[in-house]
């Protein structure tokens, strides 16, 4: 807390307390009359620095250093006007603007980019928009980043059919998911969160590199993605659904229902049902592909604004989920638990809330008070083979944010304080494993704006962990735009992190490997620092971009998954030298032609962990990544089309030289390709869609080793490099009626 406290007593220093100007602009009636005038910009001439007027038309500038100096006051539908201030000048104004002369309607029409990098926010942050999401069938959000090079998504294992993302090289669980601003996805669902989320719900994405706001919380390593859901009252749609299938018997359904309440009162209902019902053993090694499934989700969302100075936010939500996979022979009635045949279940139940609240103050609209909670409850049972895993989460997130400005508005400010708890009882064999964590914090976060060339977040928060004391997390972004169109971005900040193995590494339950723990697990512990460039420029008379991101991790502590000690074990220990990730990404993208989009992204990964005293490249990662998209729609969007290769080098594969010969693997994974295509046809109220997955067919080889004996010692489907499941060929269809 000592450091907060010191940290806003350095801002109390800031000579923007100097002595300030202040005064009321007031705008002249057709009736010959003056009223107020809240909203209307004044600033200095020389500099831009300035602020904008309250609901009683009040403003308060800080004065210049220089004297005399010009003050512009302007507002739409006014005609501007310029006051000269001098050395003695009175520093309270009043200034009455005349109405300007009223214009003609025009209208403006353009295409939103579907992808766009923020140039203007201090945190590097890019933005996926529904036209993004909508280049893939979408079905649920860990397939909604194939079209995307800042995040990557792979197979967990050959037989739950889970998905985990990477970014900056590092697993999902060191990037914090967040749903409209609050943490998300955390705990029993870190595995298969992912998988809970249809992409349909999704209003937008937004992708932040490195360490996030400290408002956000302390879990933040490799990134943040936060998930904006559509907003009822901002939807011209009073039904939307989407119908989708595939050719391997997936089947997905979502409906949503926006009905008129009030004015003030808005609603939405989200649902969503699937299933896999078909049985797929393309390469022949009596092992499904794809596990079968189903899911039924809601999530019914409420808002309330009553436009002066009071908005809420609260919701629900449900999912039920089952998949079993496993041989192609396994009866799930009769088997389980048996060595008939090898089977796996995976049963969660899920039950959430949340509310926002948000308190504005008229006569100061740069003041404001917000309050966010979440609940969650989660039962998950799962059983790999004789393996059996039960774990129940239930959590409690509560955030007060208070935000205000120092002087101007070019000094921003937030303050707050937050409560996280959770409580796991988990069950792995006949062993308990249970622990509630409660962590209260409090925050600080300042933010400076120079004019459009420099701007800065720097933020601290302290929290107290009741399993691990004090944890002090420093964050710092900065932004340089020297000149229009050329924006430069340094970060730096810490991340803490409890983990949850089990859940985290479900992976290893598909396999005969000994779960051994060496020593009581810490927290993991990283600083992360990047640096972004980002150009814009125009190529082909049209807007075009080149985007640079470098970022280095470094692990203070990490709980390493060690897979190459023993062949026949997987050793859960903390970091005992060194762990990083080094990443380079480049980003270009132009329009050669009219509607015609090119996206072009390189990769490189440098990303190690000493294992057992060795400094060894993180297994599964590859070094260098490839993403061509192409994307052309042709006018009104009537046919839309879209195409996405990627290429992937090879990555380490754990040790297996202690394995019998004919379950060894190379040291190294080939590299492969995997192209996608989509076409989409738009009617007046609805439009179908047409597309392939993995279209050259590439999977990776004999995924399950000693798939012929399951039971066996040498059994393992959790080396998973590449994709497992073939070729998919889709079809849907998307109705809207407003």
């Amino acid at each position: 807390m000592y450091r907060i406290i010191l940290f806003f007593v350095f801002l109390s220093a800031n000579p923007v307390l100097a002595q300030h100007i202040m005064g009321k602009v007031l705008g002249s009636t057709t009736s010959g009359t003056t009223e107020t005038l809240p909203g209307a910009n004044v600033y200095w001439q020389h500099n831009m620095q300035g602020s904008a007027t309250d609901s009683n038309g009040d403003f308060t500038i800080p004065n210049s250093d220089t004297l005399p100096a010009r003050i512009i006051i302007s507002m739409i539908g006014y005609v501007s006007d310029t006051v000269l201030i001098r050395e003695n000048d009175r520093m309270d104004l009043r200034i009455t603007l005349k109405k300007s002369v009223t214009l003609k309607e025009v209208k403006i029409e353009a295409r939103q980019n579907p992808t766009s990098y923020s140039t203007i926010k201090p945190i590097n942050t890019e933005t996926l928009g529904e036209k993004e999401l909508l280049k893939a069938a979408c079905c649920n959000i860990s397939e909604s980043f194939s079209t995307n090079a800042s995040v990557d998504v792979a197979f967990t294992d050959a037989v739950s059919g889970a998905k985990k993302i990477q970014m900056l090289g590092l697993d999902g669980i060191y990037t914090q998911i967040l749903s409209e601003n609050m943490p998300s996805l955390r705990g029993l669902s870190a595995a298969y969160g992912l998988n809970y989320i249809p992409g349909t719900w999704i209003e937008n994405i937004m992708v932040t590199k490195g360490t996030g706001s400290v408002v956000n919380g302390y879990e933040s390593i490799s990134g943040q993605i936060n998930l904006e859901f559509l907003k009822p009252q901002e939807q011209k749609k009073r039904l939307f659904l989407n119908v989708y299938g595939n050719h391997k018997g997936r089947a997905e359904v979502n409906l949503h229902l926006t009905p008129k309440i009030t004015d003030k009162w808005s609603s939405m209902l989200f649902t969503h049902a699937s299933t896999n019902a078909v049985k797929q053993d393309m390469n022949n090694d009596g092992f499904l592909d794809m596990p079968l499934t189903q899911q039924y989700n809601a999530f019914n969302r409420w808002d309330y604004a009553n436009r002066k100075n009071f908005e809420a936010q609260f919701g629900v939500k449900a999912l039920y989920e089952t998949r079993q996979g496993g041989q192609t022979a396994f009866n799930y009635n009769a088997d389980q638990g048996t060595k008939k045949a090898y089977g796996i279940g995976i049963n969660t139940r899920q039950a959430e809330y949340f509310s926002k609240t948000g308190f504005m103050f008229p006569s100061t609209p740069y003041k404001s008070v917000g309050i966010q909670t979440s609940g969650k409850w989660q039962q998950q049972d799962m059983y790999f083979g004789l393996r059996k895993y039960s774990g129940e989460e239930k959590s409690f997130y509560a955030n007060v944010i208070y935000a205000n400005i120092i002087g101007t508005t070019d000094h921003k400010y937030k303050l707050g304080a937050s409560y996280l708890l959770d409580d796991f009882n988990e069950k792995f064999m006949d062993t308990t494993f249970a622990r509630t964590e409660s962590v209260p914090g409090v925050f600080a976060e300042y933010t400076y704006t120079h004019a459009e060339n420099f701007s800065m977040v720097a933020g601290v928060r302290e929290d107290y962990h009741n399993l691990f004391g004090l944890q002090f997390t420093p964050r710092l972004h900065l932004r340089l735009s020297p000149v229009k169109k050329t924006t430069f971005r340094l970060s730096g900040g810490r991340g803490f992190r409890t983990s949850n193995v089990f859940v985290e590494n479900q992976s290893v339950f598909a396999s005969s490997r000994v779960i051994t723990f060496r020593e009581k697990l810490l927290p993991e512990i990283a600083w992360n620092f990047g640096f972004s460039f980002n150009q814009q420029f125009n190529l082909f008379n049209k807007e075009a971009f080149v985007n640079v991101d470098i970022f280095r991790t470094d692990f203070i502590n990490q709980v390493v998954v060690d897979l190459d000690q023993n062949v026949n074990k997987v050793v859960f220990y903390n970091l005992k030298g060194s762990s990083y990730s080094n990443s380079v990404q480049l980003d270009v993208g132009f329009e050669p032609l009219d509607e015609f989009a090119v996206k072009l992204a390189y990769k490189w990964y440098d990303v190690k962990t000493t294992y057992n005293y060795e400094l060894l490249d993180k297994p599964y990662v590859p070094k260098h990544r490839i993403m061509l998209n192409l994307a052309y729609a042709t006018y009104m969007d009537i046919w839309k089309f879209d195409f996405t290769t990627n290429w992937f080098a090879p990555s380490r594969i754990p040790s297996t030289v202690l394995s019998p010969g004919v379950y060894q693997l190379p040291t190294r994974s080939p590299d492969y390709f995997l192209l996608q295509a989509q076409i989409t046809k738009k009617f007046r109220k609805f439009e179908v869609y047409l597309g392939c997955e993995n279209m050259l067919n590439y999977t990776q080889k004999n995924p399950v080793i000693a798939s012929q004996d399951p039971f066996g010692p040498n059994f393992d489907a959790s080396m998973v490099y590449a994709p497992i499941d073939g070729r998919i060929i889709y079809a849907g269809l998307r109705l809207s009626i407003k």
